[in-house]
């Protein structure tokens, strides 16, 4: 439909799942893509990809957690692209843990990935998109960012405090014509939700296909959701249908939130 021609955007966490999902739909949309993600080889591969399909697809691999790293990534995209519309702060990692099991160390890096790379990715993104006379910072946050979790405890930190950035940089930033939202997915079908399907199972004694369905069936739709089905949400609100929101979580969970 083209609802992003000419579109100038980065992704992090583009390798897999959400992140590749939404560089995909974005490039189908009429954007010009950069991924970005730790995993070179990943990132490389998934651009190529995009980029046999006739799309402008580059890569570039940075770790988020790294100020310098991700500096230089987003300041490569906007040398690459002329510019800079949108950012995609998807980068994310889990933790499953009970309390008494989980690490400072592992607590920690949580936060450093799912927060401080988000940070880090806006604010290098900002000048970018001021200078280009506005734009859109978009980030993956999650319904476990909505509502607490048992064994969830530093990804529902985690992602609380993404869900609080978001909503205090769309007031900082709206004078510059930038508009900040999230989007919260549920149970979306990628490598991290089968570890978490795995890592559940462990600690409810059961094998994973009864640990996927178990999960499975706090949703009404019965099904988890495709990475695609998140990535529109993310195609909607860097559009111009999506003008006048920020500031905003966009849940996509089929009701189990509400449920």
């Amino acid at each position: 439909m083209g609802l992003l021609d000419g579109t100038r955007a980065i992704v992090t966490g583009a390798a897999r799942g959400i992140g590749e999902a939404t560089a995909r739909r974005f490039c189908e949309e009429g954007a010009r893509v950069v991924l970005v993600d730790r995993a070179d080889d990943g990132v490389r591969a998934a651009a190529e990809m995009l980029g046999a399909a006739g799309f402008e697809a580059h890569a570039r691999a940075a770790d988020v957690t790294e100020e310098a790293s991700i500096a230089r990534a987003v300041d490569d995209a906007a040398d690459l692209l002329g510019g800079l519309d949108v950012a995609i702060a998807n980068a994310g990692i889990l933790s499953l843990r009970p309390l008494a099991d989980l690490t400072l160390a592992e607590f920690e890096q949580t936060l450093r990935v799912n927060v401080l790379g988000a940070f880090l990715t806006f604010k290098h993104a900002v000048p970018h998109l001021r200078a280009g006379g506005g734009g859109t910072l978009l980030a993956t946050a999650s319904q476990a960012g909505l509502r607490g979790y048992p064994e969830l405890s530093a990804y529902c930190a985690s992602k609380f405090a993404l869900v609080g950035l978001v909503e205090s940089l769309a007031r900082e930033l709206a004078g510059d014509g930038i508009r900040v939202c999230a989007v919260a997915p549920g149970i979306v079908e990628t490598a991290m939700h089968r570890e978490l399907a795995a890592e559940r199972a462990r600690l409810w004694g059961v094998d994973e296909d009864t640990a996927r369905a178990r999960i499975r069936g706090t949703v009404p739709f019965g099904r988890a959701a495709s990475p695609v089905e998140v990535a529109d949400a993310f195609v909607f609100l860097a559009s111009s249908r999506a003008s006048y929101v920020s500031g905003v979580t966009l849940v996509v969970d089929a009701a189990e939130l509400s449920g």
